[in-house]
């Protein structure tokens, strides 16, 4: 036997020990990229919380889903507007016109709005665009035809 062998270092009576595997790499590996996620999900919420509300409030909210839930008592033309004002509104958050306050306040009178099932009365809907339009008067912001688009 050559010098390298390691079978010569094995003393008699002793039982050769099988070489270590290397196992758990693939397992720590998952368990570092699980745990990487939520850190990166935080910095995000931490670091872009405001701009992640602006698209969640503008583009699901107001664009998918109360247009799916327009009164039948009022006209295409006037229900686009009433979504015009309201894209207006919070792009103009998005840029910083509209302090965040406003924005949080329009945001719950609109989830309220929307929470219960069915079209949302006209009524309400007049209320919180007239608010929108209130705060848009306020800060002297105009009203795009197409907003965002």
């Amino acid at each position: 036997m050559t010098q390298d062998d390691p079978i010569d270092d094995i003393e008699e009576g002793e039982i050769p020990l099988d070489p270590h595997r290397k196992e758990g790499k693939g397992c720590f590996l998952v368990l570092i990229v699980l745990s990487a996620i939520p850190v990166v999900f935080f910095l995000l919420t931490f670091l872009g919380g405001n701009y992640l509300t602006y698209v969640y409030m503008r583009y699901f909210a107001v664009d998918r889903g109360l247009s799916t839930r327009k009164p039948p008592e009022i006209s295409q033309k006037e229900f686009r507007k009433d979504l015009n004002i309201l894209d207006s509104f919070y792009d103009a958050g998005n840029k910083g016109k509209i302090p965040w306050r406003d924005v949080v306040n329009l945001s719950s009178e609109l989830k309220g709005m929307l929470s219960y099932p069915g079209p949302v009365r006209p009524e309400v809907l007049q209320l919180v665009v007239g608010h929108a339009t209130e705060v848009m008067q306020q800060y002297h912001i105009e009203v795009q035809k197409n907003p965002g688009r």
